[in-house]
């Protein structure tokens, strides 16, 4: 006898794979949020060139409070541009944004690996040349292994699995455990931890091979 599985009435059922708009909004937010670390890195820089960055060494103000004033507008920044993504994938495209306290929890964990990676990337380089370079290098390879550009399901097992050292594949992983899989706050907490957790290592470095001059 053939039994037929019927699900409950109002009971929405949910595709466990992505469509076209929950693949690339996550996708290109990602990638757009990282480019961030050229526009930061340069900046800093250019302070550091000009002896800005030396003037504030001098004044009264830890090194914790130089960083932090060098790298909350940039957060902000990437929490706006996450923002905007959605909403215009909300207004102009339909799409079912699910949760959006998940989402917000995702986007926090992402804008601080973003950020703590321009702050690395503005220790490490020397001009503003090599921060463009460098930091877009960084970018599009990262965005290349984590599934921005191709679902990560179509990968090559080896592919798919470096992309997993990258923080591009746990932030898609994460807005899509919300938009395709339905899931909340408490299981998007894996996917934010591992974000922030990269941020924080990505700052640490970062501080402690910054340089004022």
């Amino acid at each position: 006898m053939n039994v037929r599985r019927v699900s409950p009435p109002n009971v929405r059922v949910r595709e466990e794979l992505p469509d076209t708009y929950q693949q690339n909004i996550p996708g290109y937010t990602v990638m757009g949020v990282f480019f961030i670390i050229t526009v930061m890195a340069g900046s800093v820089i250019r302070e550091r060139r000009r002896g800005t960055m030396r003037r504030l060494r001098a004044a009264p103000i830890g090194r914790g409070s130089i960083v932090a004033g060098k790298l909350v507008p940039y957060f902000l920044v990437t929490l706006l541009q996450v923002a905007i993504m959605f909403a215009v994938a909300r207004l102009a495209f339909g799409m079912d944004l699910v949760n959006v306290p998940a989402l917000a929890l995702v986007a926090v964990a992402l804008a601080l690996a973003a950020t703590g990676l321009g702050m690395l990337v503005a220790a490490v380089a020397r001009t503003e040349t090599q921060a463009g370079g460098l930091g877009a290098l960084l970018v599009l390879t990262l965005s290349a292994l984590g599934g921005a550009f191709v679902p990560s399901f179509v990968m090559p097992e080896a592919k798919r699995a470096l992309g997993k050292f990258t923080p591009h594949a746990w932030a898609i992983q994460g807005f899509q455990d919300v938009l395709v899989r339905g899931l909340g706050p408490l299981d998007a907490l894996l996917e934010a931890g591992i974000l922030a957790a990269f941020g924080l290592e990505f700052l640490a470095f970062g501080v402690w091979q910054f340089r004022y001059d």
